[in-house]
């Protein structure tokens, strides 16, 4: 197992050495970690249940603009009436809440060996000059990684989303 791991670290260390050095580093530095990011997101794609999901967030929100419009007619029957099945909401908001935990879990844990492998492979490698005050600091795969995890996520589902509404506009 450890020489095969080995094996994997070393073809790796090879295949992005070419892109992470010269001038153009850090492009190959970001593409590299936007492209981990897109698997993650596959990843989370793939463990969620996404119909279960949309199924439990329209009963939902069905249940409270039930419970909206009883509020503001102020039926007291009516109101009654949807809160009885209140402990029944209340399951089905655990049950989409333990589905989002179970996607950041699997997440969580691809992030993980995703930056196990690739710190070892092409981690402690200078790749980017980062602008400070005092002058530039060269910062290593590893750290740029780090940085851009910070906004990878939302920059892809923002990506997403736009794509989405680019297809459904050109389907009309």
């Amino acid at each position: 197992m450890d020489q095969a791991y080995e094996a994997l670290v070393n073809q790796l260390r090879a295949a992005l050495g070419a892109l992470l050095q010269g001038k153009f580093s850090a492009i190959g530095a970001t593409l590299i970690a936007y492209g981990v990011f897109v698997a993650l997101r596959a990843v989370s794609f793939l463990v969620t249940d996404r119909e279960k999901v949309r199924r439990v967030e329209a009963e939902i929100r069905s249940w409270e603009e039930r419970r909206r419009k009883a509020v503001e007619a102020r039926d007291t029957r009516l109101y009654e009436r949807v809160l009885r099945e209140k402990s029944r909401v209340d399951r089905l908001k655990r049950e989409l809440e333990a589905e989002r935990l179970k996607a950041s879990v699997a997440t969580l844990v691809a992030w993980v060996a995703f930056f196990k492998v690739l710190w070892d492979a092409v981690g402690s490698l200078p790749v980017v000059d980062v602008p400070l005050p005092w002058g530039y600091a060269r910062a290593t795969f590893a750290a740029w990684f780090v940085a851009n995890s910070f906004w990878a996520g939302a920059i892809l589902d923002r990506a997403a989303r736009g794509l989405a509404a680019l297809a459904e506009r050109r389907a009309r």
